[in-house]
């Protein structure tokens, strides 16, 4: 009898830790998302129209995967079992380092030199850019491009033995190269925040801290030549232990560790002028007195500590987190200080995502005899104000070929980004009626037969 007890008590047991998922969200609800994760929403039997939804019980099955009880928890302590046992991150976007440090599994190609843009790919995003300082420019503002670092090509000695670094040159170190030659204006943070014998990023966050926020403002505006207080001093910020990292909270969703930050020691005088509910906010506008220049920043999460140094250091700022990057914006803010932040991995966008700006119109000469093998695909979509043309090329131009387009008496130049091997972007003031592409092959000016465009 007392054998018999013991498996009745080792089955409810079993049973209980079976149920306990379905039972503890009767009783205690639904587990919540934690930091950036999108949890499955609540499952309906029928869809929006009234008819019944065909994947009602996967997305049955979504919900309870994301929403059991104790999720968190068992997440947290499986998450630690795994880095004490096997040294190994249970989370897959997720490096786990020495000494406790993390890394963004993102950066991986970077750091070992694989999958790296072709050589194309690295001119035209230089070119867009390119394409971006002459149109700030032409309405007398001052442009300036910069990359922040990844966390491992500043601290490769915390990355995993078992990851080699590559020592040819990276993304970046190629792209300056480029912008080099392009004549585009840069900080180069990766060289400043290399000559600081401090660490400037957090152990277990993707981002630089506050002191390295402060020291990309100075490198920022030193390369900009504008006349405002540099800020990077560490005997001005007081250490804090408080700060809860992303990758931590990716790896650890209940983790208590904290990082080390530096609050600065003076008061900010900037003031936000519209609503504002956290620096993750799209667009962000500030003004600060006994200041002068209007800045339009483009940014992205690197921007989050960055952006109330530069607010302080402008009579008027604006920080969008848009991309495509809209230069309209800099029309509609008589902005006259145009910045571009963007981090190390996500330079490929810069090929991807084309700037919506005026295609500007080139004085070039046009062959006269066409080439059919000079082939493309192109489509026009309908936007505020303007015809935005994108395509691409079906043969191979030069590796530092602009591509233009021609129509309507004029030739424009696009941008060399978008989608596909070999695209182009082009903002026009109406549809053409028709239309040619033209680029250098063997650095001779090549042009397609006339497209109808209707």
């Amino acid at each position: 009898m007392k054998k018999h007890f013991g498996y009745f008590i080792f089955l409810g047991v079993f049973l209980l830790m079976c149920l306990w998922p379905l039972v503890g969200m009767a009783m205690t609800g639904p587990s919540v998302a934690i930091g950036n994760e999108h949890l499955a929403p609540l499952p309906s039997i029928t869809k929006a129209n009234g008819a019944l939804n065909p994947s009602f019980l996967n997305d049955t099955s979504d919900y309870f995967a994301d929403h059991f009880a104790a999720r968190q928890e068992l997440i947290t302590a499986n998450a630690r079992l795994e880095a004490a046992l096997f040294g190994e991150s249970a989370e897959e976007k997720v490096i786990l380092g020495k000494d406790g440090w993390l890394f963004y599994q993102s950066t991986l190609d970077d750091y070992q030199g694989q999958n790296l843009l072709s050589d194309r790919e690295i001119w035209s995003a230089a070119h867009c850019l390119s394409l971006m300082q002459e149109y700030a420019q032409e309405r007398n503002a001052l442009f300036l491009f910069t990359v922040a670092p990844n966390k491992n090509t500043l601290y490769p000695e915390y990355m995993p033995a078992r990851f080699l670094r590559s020592d040819a040159p990276g993304n970046a170190e190629r792209l300056y190269d480029a912008l080099l030659q392009e004549g585009v204006t840069v900080a180069d943070l990766e060289a400043a925040f290399r000559a600081e014998d401090r660490v400037l990023y957090y152990r277990l966050d993707s981002h630089w801290n506050s002191l390295g926020a402060a020291l990309a403002h100075d490198t920022i505006l030193n390369a900009l030549g504008k006349d405002a207080p540099r800020v990077y001093d560490p005997d001005r910020f007081t250490e804090e232990k408080h700060y809860n990292g992303d990758l931590d909270v990716m790896l650890y969703p209940l983790g208590s560790d904290t990082d080390v930050d530096y609050v600065p020691n003076w008061q900010w005088y900037f003031s936000i002028n519209e609503p504002f509910h956290s620096a993750e906010d799209q667009m962000i506008h500030t003004l600060r007195a006994e200041r002068s220049g209007s800045l339009l920043m483009f940014r992205d999460s690197f921007g989050n500590s960055l952006y109330p140094f530069m607010a302080d250091s402008f009579f008027e700022a604006r920080f969008s987190r848009a991309m495509p990057y809209d230069l309209s914006l800099l029309d509609e803010f008589h902005s006259d200080t145009l910045v571009i932040e963007l981090v190390e991995r996500n330079i490929v966008w810069l090929t991807q995502r084309a700037p919506i700006l005026s295609a500007p119109i080139r004085q070039i000469s046009v062959p006269a005899v066409s080439n059919d093998a000079a082939a493309f695909t192109f489509t026009f979509t309908q936007t505020d104000g303007a015809v935005c043309c994108t395509g691409n090329l079906n043969c191979t131009p030069d590796t530092d070929s602009p591509i233009w387009l021609v129509c309507d008496g004029a030739v424009y130049e696009a941008t060399p980004a978008g989608s596909g091997e070999l695209p182009f972007t082009a903002y026009l003031a109406s549809q053409p009626a028709a239309l040619q592409i033209m680029f250098l092959q063997n650095g001779t000016p090549v042009i397609s037969p006339v497209f109808p465009c209707s």
